[in-house]
Parts: structure tokens; sequence; C-alpha cells
């Protein structure tokens, strides 16, 4: 222990030097959000933005929505009215068979002979029971006979007979029966034919018809007849009381026939005119009037055709 304390050299200073106190942090009060405020933050350019766009996205997807629907319901409404204009069968009102009113004819089927219905072999032959539609392009012979299935059912018809097209002993078609009628329905040309019949008739499918018929062709096979030419367009036989002359036809190459009975005046020509494309056969007949008026001092024209009406 040192006897003598050993004394502090003071130092004297110039100047007073102040030392900063670091300051403990203030501790920042936090407001609690009691639902009303007096003084609004002022919102920063990008939280303004930020809002902005948040806002505005649920009325995009709404007018988004609702476009969407209003397509769906655009393109709905357009196949609804297109279904309806592709279905001519909306407006359609059931008409029934020329001659036989009590049968429907097949929907949109025109009678063939409707421009006709004054020729007396036209009025034989509605009269006799018989009656002709043309079918729409798109329906056949079988859509006809799917059709009357449940028609003539619903009005107190029965199926009786089916005959194939390759029967040779039965005329081909469908055969009905009501009571004592008959009906024959069958496909000509691709068009609807109907005939009436007897009850006995429909039940044997006209077996009768068909061996009076072969039996016709078998006497004529065995009488003489005479052909025309081989190079000649059309093949006919022609009977041996008959003579036969050909000329010269203005049309084209070919050649008219002349055809005299024997022992009497009666003479009937055969005189090409034009080649078959389809059209009616007034059209060609009405060609050919005006073409040789054009050569002729005489007014040629045309007083009556006939339409030729053959069973099958």
């Amino acid at each position: 222990m040192p006897l003598f304390k050993k004394k502090k050299k003071e130092i004297k200073r110039d100047s007073d030097i102040y030392m900063p106190i670091k300051s403990s942090p203030v501790r920042r009060v936090e407001r609690r959000n009691t639902g009303l405020k007096i003084f609004k933050k002022k919102e920063t350019k990008t939280q303004s933005v930020r809002k902005r766009s948040i806002s505005v996205l649920p009325f995009v997807r709404i007018i988004f929505l609702g476009l969407f629907v209003i397509t769906i319901l655009y393109f709905a409404v357009m196949y609804v009215l297109k279904t309806r204009n592709n279905n001519p069968l909306e407006n359609y009102e059931k008409e029934y068979v020329v001659c036989i009113e009590e049968i429907p004819t097949f929907p949109l089927s025109q009678f063939i002979f409707a421009n006709n219905v004054n020729e007396p072999s036209v009025a034989n032959f509605i009269s006799s029971g018989n009656s002709a539609y043309r079918l729409p392009n798109d329906k056949n012979i079988d859509d006809v006979y799917e059709y009357y299935q449940s028609e003539l059912t619903n009005i107190g018809w029965t199926h009786i007979l089916s005959v194939p097209i390759w029967s040779e002993e039965m005329k081909p078609g469908e055969y009905w029966a009501k009571e004592d009628k008959g009906l024959r329905i069958y496909s000509k040309f691709n068009d609807v034919w109907y005939e009436l019949l007897s009850l006995e008739d429909a039940q044997s499918g006209l077996s009768a018809r068909v061996k009076k018929e072969t039996e016709r062709d078998l006497l004529l096979a065995n009488q003489e007849l005479q052909d025309l030419l081989p190079d000649f367009p059309w093949v006919l036989k022609i009977p041996k009381e008959y003579v036969i002359s050909y000329r010269s036809a203005d049309f084209k190459d070919y050649r008219l026939v002349d055809l005299k009975k024997i022992g009497t005046e009666e003479k009937l020509t055969l005189t090409p005119i034009a080649n078959s494309n389809g059209s009616a056969f007034d059209t060609y007949l009405d060609d050919y009037i005006e073409k040789i008026n054009a050569d002729s001092e005489y007014n040629w024209g045309v007083t009556r055709t006939t339409v030729i009406y053959q069973s099958y």
C-alpha cells in the first residue's frame, strides 16, 4: 500500500466537448380503427392506380359474361330458325289422293297429271281407280312404304301382302285391304302409283292379271310379225298386214316410218323430232310445230295431246 497518494494530474480542456447521448427509439402508438376518420391519409399515385384497377375488374367480368351469354342465345335462335326453315313439313296440310279421297298423299308429292285432267285418257285412268304422284327429289318408294305403314293402319286398312319387283307371278307393290276393298301402292319411274282393287285381286297380288298378260305375250310370239330396220332408233313389232315404208326426216340423219294397213287407207307415220333430255313431251312438240310453221305456208298447231296409260 503506497504511503503517499499520487495526485492525479488534471488536464485542462480548452473547449467543452459534448458527447451525444444515444436516445432509445420512440415507440409508435398505433391508432385503433374506429371506422370514423377525420383526417384521410393522402394516397400515393401507385396506391391510387392499384385500387382503381381492382375496382374495375368485376365490371369487366360482368360485361364479358353478358356478351358470352348474348352470343350463345344468338346462335341458338339462328339454329332454331334455320331448322324451321329446313323443315318443309312444319306448315304442311294433309291432302288426299285424287280419285281415292280416303287415302292421304305422301307429303309434298304432286299429282303427275294435274295439267291433263280433262284429257279422255287421264279421265279414264282416274275413273278406273288409278292415281299417280311424283315424289320429292330426296324421297324414294321405301319412304312411301314406311309412311303408309302407320297412316293406313290408323284409318282402318290392313296390310296383307308385299310383292317384290322381281316376282313373275304377281304384280309388285304393297297390298292393303279394308272391308271389301283392296289397294295397291307401287312404284313406277321412281314415282308412287295407287290402284283400287277388289279384295280378291289384292289378296292374290293380281296374279290373274299376270297370267292373262303372259298368255297374250305367248299369242303374239306365235304370230308372224315384222321388225323395223336394225339401224332404226325404235324397236317395234309390226303385224304382217301393214306395209312399212321409210322416208328421210328433217331431224338429223333419222328417217320417218309410214305404216299403211293393206286394203285400207289407214296410215300411221312415226316422225322423229328431238332427242329426249328429260323435258316434258309437249315441249318437244311445241318446238317441232314452231319449226315446221317457219317453212310452211300453213299455220300448224296442236289441238290435243293424249297420255296413254298402260297397266303395270
